[in-house]
């Protein structure tokens, strides 16, 4: 059996939302709109007169902070005593986290402005939770997606180009991590869409991104900036959204998950902590040099982290390395589905060769 969960409708389009109207009708007529207060004022405009336009009420909280279980309840609670049949989530991916799972908790169909393009949260149906202190918690599995996506490239290009870079980070991450099973794949077609829409992405990427980048330095929503945006959330979100039954060891991300336990790192974006857990992935493959440096200069031509030290670890290295290896875990049965070894003792040296090489990658540029 296979499960493939997809919004009704996805729309990547310069100026969408001042049409927005019409299509989140089609779903409510009293909404509640969250997101955070600069989201609000880069989309609102837009969004509240298009809203206007067709006659449907709304109602605004601004909200700060991190998708955690606390706030799921509060919102959940709140949005129970408004009475609305329909939420709107502005912003990044822990607002819109947070009002998905608000929406799975209310049985309400929900519609994801995206602000920037830092994750594929618009489109997943998944909620990453955090704890009170920003720890990663897990993720809450949703049944659906979002019904409704609404990415206006013209606001995600006027975002500052790190929100893209780290998004880029973020999807070739997928690609290298569902590759370990390629040969396992040839009998699961859930498992085989997923990889050939992994490497679609991949593709795209390699062709567009840096351009890309480029052009969101000049805020203009090119055609380039429009295929990498199309696959930041939709072929990245579709990867984790067909799923047959299995279920793959996700390196990068896992070391996301396990960094998070330093405080440090909370100022780097999810994107950019998974971009250099791709490097540790990398030489726990025991890829060949030259792939590593190729990688390493990819990040580095987008302006990601390629140390510790770019990701706020600065001090106490030698500890915090310790902490991030001991927190890694990804369990005995996916562990036993990848091709190379991968225990807290090997992640600990492969976080200190990373970050030596890192460090390299970057006084070479300097020399």
């Amino acid at each position: 059996m296979i499960f493939v969960k997809t919004p009704q409708r996805y729309i990547n389009e310069a100026d969408i939302l001042k049409s927005s109207g019409e299509y989140i009708s089609q779903l409510g007529k009293n909404a509640l709109v969250i997101g955070g207060k600069t989201a609000l004022t880069v989309a609102g405009g837009d969004l509240f007169g298009s809203l206007d336009s067709v006659g449907i009420k709304y109602q605004t909280i601004e909200f700060e902070g991190n998708c955690t279980t606390s706030a799921i309840d509060r919102l959940s609670s709140i949005t129970g005593e408004y009475g609305v049949d329909i939420i709107i989530g502005v912003g990044g991916g822990r607002v819109l986290d947070l009002v998905k799972a608000v929406g799975e908790n209310r049985k309400l169909p929900v519609v994801t402005v995206p602000t920037i393009a830092a994750t594929c949260a618009a489109w997943s149906a998944l909620s990453i939770i955090y704890d009170e202190k920003g720890k990663f918690a897990g993720g809450l599995l949703l049944n659906n997606s979002p019904m409704l996506v609404l990415a206006d490239t013209r606001i995600l290009a006027e975002a500052p180009v790190r929100y893209l870079s780290a998004g880029i980070g973020d999807t070739i991450a997928k690609w290298y991590e569902i590759a370990p099973h390629i040969v396992e794949g040839k009998n699961d077609i859930s498992l085989r869409t997923g990889i050939q829409t992994a490497k679609l992405a991949l593709e795209i990427l390699n062709s567009n991104a840096v351009q890309a980048t480029k052009d969101v330095a000049d805020k203009k929503p090119t055609q380039a900036f429009s295929e990498v945006i199309d696959s930041i959330i939709m072929l990245a979100g579709l990867v984790g959204s067909i799923n047959g039954g299995y279920y793959r060891a996700a390196v990068a991300h896992s070391l996301y998950n396990s960094s998070t336990v330093v405080p440090e790192i909370h100022s780097s974006l999810h994107g950019e902590i998974v971009a250099f857990g791709l490097i540790v992935q990398f030489i726990l493959e025991g890829k060949p040099q030259q792939e590593v440096d190729e990688l390493i200069a990819f990040l580095n031509s987008l302006d990601l982290p390629v140390t510790l030290g770019q990701l706020g670890i600065k001090n106490d290295l030698v500890q915090k390395i310790s902490e991030i290896a001991n927190g890694f875990n990804i369990s005995g049965e996916l562990l036993d589905k990848l091709n190379f070894e991968v225990n807290s003792q090997l992640v600990e040296k492969a976080l200190i060769k990373a970050d030596q090489l890192g460090r390299s990658s970057l006084n070479s540029q300097s020399n």
